[in-house]
């Protein structure tokens, strides 16, 4: 199943991506083969109609070698598909490469026949009896936390082993939310509790020597081809080995943070009789509405989300937004704890040696302005983006590296191009968390540029670049809006712009050039404020004050 490929001795290669992974893709296939020789191709599974045109424009084509490119080898949403038009390809050889680990896995017509269609049938077959156990699991959970809230008695006097729970299926090696699960975790670790994860992917940013990291992936059989419940069967499919991990560990306290439709952590807490803290970033039901193509099943997730919350023990939101809006559900505001985001201040400080990133990407004596992050809806690249041509207009010694990848990338890429400003900017795709702190060191000015929400509400978001800008002694431009502006003050810690007003962050970041001095003052006040208030073992001993206020025990 896993036999190496043998790409070196292909001519012609075609590489068939999924629109996210198209910059990894790039990356990989260039440095293994000549560019004039491969062709990459963005497909969705979601879309048959490409598809289709696909494999007729493409089939009397031959080629060496065609690489399905994927975010994982099992998980990858509408595999079974990416799969079958691969094979259509007249190719001499094909491959699916898996984009974190490089992994690679032979494809061919024979095991394609033998093994997909069972996939296929217990997806299709098996997800309405699935489903339907789900609903009333769920429900059963949650007239159970009603009846019987959490109370004291769950609460040791002492607390040593903590368990926490990352659900997410996909391996993510960059972005704010890698940050967030290393920072807690890590600062757990630091001050003396046995910490051990169980998660259904690997993990970045985790010293695996001091923290334990079980991999528990979900049942192999159950692909998520059409349904989109692949996430309900990792609470039910193969839950054992969970089980079994969790009798070993013996925690005295499960920690998750919450991904979509998942109650492991419901399931736990109840089953072994500990605390449950839940850590809840957001609603998926609004996320994919607002920023999504919306859910076949948003009820379910709705009463999953409702399951979670009455289960809690203790919730932790990064925003005052958040925990006003789970008031207005019927959740009790005594175990709602704000706690923003934060940073580990020892890897982003202003002593990060960034003088080799600059010859990398030619940057030279320019002034830099810095963006990182995955640019998703609410980070505002695509402002940053419309703000460089009357930047440069003013100040053609600037020069903006986009550090990541993401959903708004294509409109970041076509905003550049329509304004000809390409000789301005540069792209470095996604770095590795841990690269983060040189890239950003190799910055003159760093920005944060975020927007409000789409449909008026308050923006719930607790940036974790911001607390790393922070760290890092940068001058910082950043929106005003809601806790940003709550954290950084202007011309005191920051220059604050309005959000989505493009002219004004060119302004901002325009001010900021022309002045050192004030860069440094910026710069410096930021990194005093994060030290003081916004480390992750501040966000961590939050916690711990709050569940010793719920037992009233010191």
């Amino acid at each position: 199943m896993n036999t190496p490929a043998k790409p070196s001795k292909a001519q012609t290669v075609v590489c068939l991506v999924p629109k996210k992974l198209k910059q990894e893709a790039q990356a990989f296939i260039y440095k293994r083969f000549d560019p004039k020789q491969a062709a990459l191709i963005s497909l969705s599974a979601g879309d048959p109609v490409m598809g289709i045109r696909l494999i007729l424009s493409n089939f009397w084509k031959k080629t060496d070698l065609v690489v399905l490119f994927t975010r994982d080898l099992e998980l990858q949403r509408g595999l079974t598909i990416l799969m079958f038009i691969s094979l259509l390809f007249r190719a001499q050889e094909r491959v699916v490469v898996e984009a974190h680990s490089l992994r690679e896995k032979i494809l061919s017509w024979p095991e394609f026949l033998l093994f997909e269609p069972c996939y296929l049938l217990v997806s299709v077959f098996g997800s309405l009896p699935l489903l339907l156990y789900s609903r009333f699991k769920v429900r059963k959970l949650s007239r159970l936390a009603q009846k019987s809230p959490p109370s004291e008695a769950r609460w040791l006097s002492q607390i040593k082993r903590i368990l926490y729970l990352k659900t997410d299926l996909n391996y993510v090696e960059a972005g704010g939310s890698v940050g967030h699960v290393a920072g807690v975790a890590n600062a757990f670790a630091e001050m003396g509790y046995d910490l051990s994860f169980i998660s259904a992917a690997d993990l970045a940013g985790i010293d695996k020597s001091k923290t334990p990291v079980h991999v528990v992936r979900p049942h192999p059989w159950f692909r998520d081809n059409f349904t989109g419940l692949l996430e309900l069967a990792y609470n039910e499919i193969g839950v054992g080995r969970i089980f079994a991990l969790v009798e070993q560990i013996k925690p005295d306290l499960v920690y998750q943070r919450y991904s979509k439709n998942n109650y492991l952590g419901v399931i736990l807490s109840t089953r072994y009789n500990v605390p449950f803290i839940l850590e809840y970033n957001g609603s998926f039901v609004w996320m994919e509405r607002h920023w999504g193509k919306g859910s076949r099943f948003s009820g379910t997730t709705e009463a999953i989300e409702m399951c979670n919350l009455l289960a809690a023990d203790l919730i932790v939101v990064v925003s005052k937004p958040m925990k006003d809006e789970l008031v207005s559900r019927g959740i009790d505001e005594k175990k709602i704890l704000v706690n923003p985001n934060g940073v580990d201040a020892t890897s982003f400080h202003p002593e990060v040696d960034g003088s080799g990133v600059r010859p990398a990407y030619g940057l030279g004596d320019k002034q830099v302005v810095g963006f990182i992050g995955t640019f998703g809806p609410w980070h505002g690249a695509e402002v940053l983006a419309k703000a460089i041509r009357p930047a440069v207009a003013e100040n053609d010694d600037l020069h903006f590296l986009f550090v990541g990848d993401g959903v708004k990338m294509d409109e970041v890429r076509s905003i550049i191009s329509k304004d000809g400003v390409g000789d301005f900017v540069t792209f470095t795709g996604l770095v590795p968390q841990s690269d983060a702190p040189r890239y950003l060191a190799a910055c003159d000015i760093l920005a944060s540029p975020h927007v409000p929400n789409p449909d008026g509400t308050p923006f719930f978001g607790s940036p974790t670049k911001l607390f790393e800008y922070m760290a890092m002694g940068k001058a910082i431009v950043a929106s005003d809006l809601e806790q940003i502006g709550e954290i950084l003050r202007h011309q005191e810690t920051a220059w604050m712009v309005r959000p989505g007003d493009a002219t004004d962050l060119a302004h901002g970041i325009l001010c900021l050039a022309q002045d050192a001095e004030l860069r440094q003052r910026l710069g410096a006040k930021a990194r005093e404020e994060v030290v003081a208030r916004y480390t992750w073992q501040r966000n961590v001993q939050r916690v711990l004050e709050a569940c010793q206020s719920l037992v009233g025990n010191e």
